[in-house]
């Protein structure tokens, strides 16, 4: 029956007369425009509801943020202050805490090339000191980033010469590492364990960097709440190199959290020349540490190492890393015992 009626129509129109045909087209120029005004309305307010939905940083899209201070050091280092245009409802650095190294990905526009780099959870005071941020605070979502201009580094370079205000989109938290549990022995508690006891099992860390890849071992350093201790050996050209970090560094010495072993370049300490020296400052693996307590002043014995900087630097210290694998742990940490189970490589 439904089918009868609707077979009708056809018919029914082309009983009508051929002027009444005509002059009645459905695709006339008003209803097309009418249409796509239509659909471009309804298109722009998908735009925009998308775009208002994507303020929050994520691993799935790219989220816009604003250059709030562009500090140089010197002509090759310079430190950034990145602000989200909304500020963050999530707090990244009480979700991340101290057992993930995290970076970001920012976009070069220009080339379509994204680079990773690792915030900093800082803040710049009036008198242009830094310190860290304290627990529970995000400062809205924004961080700082240390960076070097590297001859064929693109984005780094593009990055050093933009003005504050401009718009920059970053995605991520990409996860560069996740801490290891602690093994549940006679040496060590388990994860029920740790939360009942006060003084939660620990271990000491051993941070092999150089330049900027002195990074990932600031933000775990800097992040509230984590007390564990680093035994620091940082190569660069001079320590101004780090600029207002380098005061930083010594007032986490004081605190007897970390142990920095210092290796400029420009004053004949490079380590690719005085490896034997190196050699004897590297300690050997602690396999069998008792729990650490907060602000001890024993002597730091890691039994976890990280390694960051550029490529020749990585394989003196810990041997080649490769693209997508971290290859055999060889170089000095090698000769001091080091191996594959407790050392992982940092691009």
């Amino acid at each position: 029956m439904i089918f009868k009626k609707w077979s009708q129509y056809p018919q029914a129109f082309r009983n009508l007369p051929f002027c009444l045909r005509a002059s009645r087209p459905f695709f006339t120029a008003q209803n097309c425009a009418l249409g796509g005004l239509s659909a471009a309305a309804l298109g722009g307010l998908w735009y925009y509801r998308m775009r208002d939905t994507n303020v929050e940083l994520s691993e799935d899209y790219f989220t816009k943020y604003q250059v709030t201070q562009n500090m140089q050091i010197d002509d090759e280092h310079f430190m950034l202050e990145l602000k989200p245009l909304c500020p963050q409802s999530t707090n990244i650095w009480d979700l991340m805490k101290s057992k993930k190294l995290w970076s970001v990905q920012v976009k070069q526009p220009e080339i379509m090339v994204v680079r990773n780099y690792t915030p900093l959870p800082l803040k710049k005071l009036k008198d242009g000191n830094f310190v860290a941020l304290k627990e529970g605070d995000n400062a809205g979502g924004k961080f700082w980033l240390y960076l070097k201009k590297y001859q064929h580094g693109e984005v780094a370079r593009w990055l050093s010469k933009l003005p504050e205000g401009h718009i920059v989109e970053l995605r991520g938290p990409c996860i560069d590492f996740e801490f290891p549990h602690l093994p549940a022995d006679s040496s060590f508690q388990n994860a029920q364990e740790s939360m009942k006891s006060p003084s939660p099992p620990l271990y000491d860390i051993l941070a092999c960097t150089a330049g900027t890849g002195i990074a990932p071992a600031l933000q775990l350093l800097l992040t509230v709440g984590d007390p564990r201790r680093v035994q620091l050996l940082h190569s660069c050209r001079r320590k101004l190199d780090l600029g207002p970090l380098f005061p930083l560094l010594n007032q986490l010495e004081h605190t007897s959290r970390l142990q920095l072993l210092l290796f400029e370049s420009t004053v004949g300490r490079d380590i690719r020349h005085t490896q034997s020296e190196v050699l004897k400052l590297i300690p050997t693996p602690s396999e069998h540490q008792q729990n650490t307590i907060i602000g001890s002043k024993d002597k730091i014995r890691p039994c976890f190492a990280l390694v960051c900087g550029p490529d020749p630097y990585i394989t003196t210290i810990s041997g080649t890393k490769y693209d997508l694998s971290q290859g055999p742990v060889g170089g000095l940490l090698s000769e001091r015992g080091w191996s594959e189970r407790n050392v992982y490589k940092l691009s």
